[in-house]
């Protein structure tokens, strides 16, 4: 890993040095802004294909050779958008793709509705409802997102960032009021049971957006207790932006029946802070702490490790239980559940446009309980007004009983086409 991690070190400093800012910053065509439009019909087709090469951590304490995962990974999306208004109050809002998935181990197409939605708003604004998929973006945060509470949670662009189900909506009814620099919203969505049984879950949102930017939202799932969020930003310079959220649940992300004999919490919270530099020659920096208690505590971490090296040992030596395969079973689960420890911390740098519309992007999270840690890189490219390339480096540093270094990949390398036309 070392000498990989020494080459991604030579990679950074040369980009950072070969990609100068512009006087005179184009418009990002990376950035998913949102423009407004005088049209009746918008309709928008495109297309993001990518190849991944991975290496894979095949010593692995959760992992001794019972899963396999792909050495390769191939996505194909196209992705359908269309929206259009009537009687100036009125709006459709449909969004599809089709998705074709490839790996040396299996391959798989399906087509789904990522939004499909009917609003609607008063001709002075103050009134809003909205009927249908929706996806909502309640959260401000640079790379963790407590704000976006509904259940099932998707939002992990942490994890993925191209992963198209992350922007799948949930069906719901909205109606929100806006007075001057006040808003209140009330939503009721859809929710699926562990049984499949279909039922309602609410959300309480209310805030003010001005010199400063508060939010608080109350969220109810059906047989479980209230859950609270709450986000506050502030643009402090004309440079400096700061961002802290704050959320209580009484589900834990972790799955912990199996993987802990006995649990105390009944309510688990998460808080981050963020603050971000942005100069005036167009780089741009951003910190942010995560801590999280849906993660698991030192004594709870010692105890899984020890479990799973004697599972792993005994399954090793043929001598396996059904306990034992349900344990790692369980454990490898949790790599995708959310956060593993409870300390984390995010740096990350953008640099300004060239004048050929190239950019440089790199990022680390770092597990402050083991120092295992994230690296991803990426170079960015326009092409023209249609076409665009990312060219990403993902990798994992870790030991064998660290968040980072439990990944199924040590490292991967993935190139990105998005063709928008």
């Amino acid at each position: 890993m070392r000498p990989f991690h020494l080459l991604l070190g030579i990679i950074s400093l040369f980009f950072s040095v070969v990609i100068v800012a512009q006087t005179d910053e184009p418009v990002d065509p990376f950035a998913n802004n949102l423009t407004d439009t005088k049209t009746t019909y918008l309709n928008q087709v495109s297309l993001q294909s990518y190849y991944q090469a991975n290496t894979l951590n095949r010593n692995n304490l959760f992992n001794p050779g019972l899963t396999k995962f792909p050495n390769y990974q191939h996505m194909s999306v196209v992705d359908w958008q269309l929206t259009s208004q009537w009687q100036s109050n009125y709006q459709v809002i449909t969004r599809a793709i089709a998705q074709y998935d490839q790996s040396n181990l299996a391959e798989d197409s399906r087509a789904s509705m990522l939004e499909g939605a009917i609003k609607w708003h008063s001709d002075d604004y103050r009134w809003q409802w909205q009927l249908g998929r929706i996806h909502t973006q309640w959260s401000t945060g640079f790379n963790w997102h407590l704000m976006n509470v509904l259940s099932p949670f998707r939002n992990r662009p942490y994890i993925d960032i191209d992963d198209p189900n992350q922007q799948k909506g949930w069906d719901m009814f909205t109606v929100k009021y806006q007075h001057n620099n006040w808003f209140y919203q009330l939503v009721a969505a859809d929710y699926v049971t562990e049984n499949d049984r279909h039922k309602l879950q609410y959300v309480a949102r209310f805030g003010y957006q001005g010199e400063h930017d508060f939010s608080l939202l109350i969220h109810k799932l059906p047989a479980q207790d209230i859950n609270f969020a709450a986000s506050y930003n502030k643009v402090l310079t004309d440079h400096i932006t700061v961002r802290m959220q704050w959320s209580q649940s009484s589900l834990r992300e972790q799955d912990t029946h199996v993987l802990i004999e006995s649990i105390n919490d009944k309510h688990y919270q998460k808080f981050l802070a963020g603050i971000g530099y942005s100069f005036a020659s167009g780089h741009d920096l951003r910190l942010e702490y995560l801590n999280t208690e849906h993660g698991f505590r030192e004594d709870e971490w010692n105890h899984i490790t020890q479990q799973s090296t004697v599972s792993s040992t005994q399954i090793t030596n043929m001598q396996g239980s059904n306990n034992d395969y349900a344990y790692l079973g369980a454990a490898l689960s949790s790599l995708g559940r959310g956060q593993l420890r409870r300390n984390y911390l995010y740096l990350s740098y953008t640099s300004p446009l060239s004048s050929q519309l190239w950019q440089y992007r790199q990022s680390i999270q770092l597990n402050m309980d083991d120092d295992s840690q994230l690296h991803r890189l990426a170079i960015l490219k326009s092409w023209n007004n249609s076409l665009t390339s990312r060219l990403q480096v993902e990798a994992f540093n870790g030991c064998t009983q660290c968040e980072y270094g439990l990944t199924p990949n040590k490292h991967n390398i993935r190139i990105v086409l998005n063709w928008a036309f």
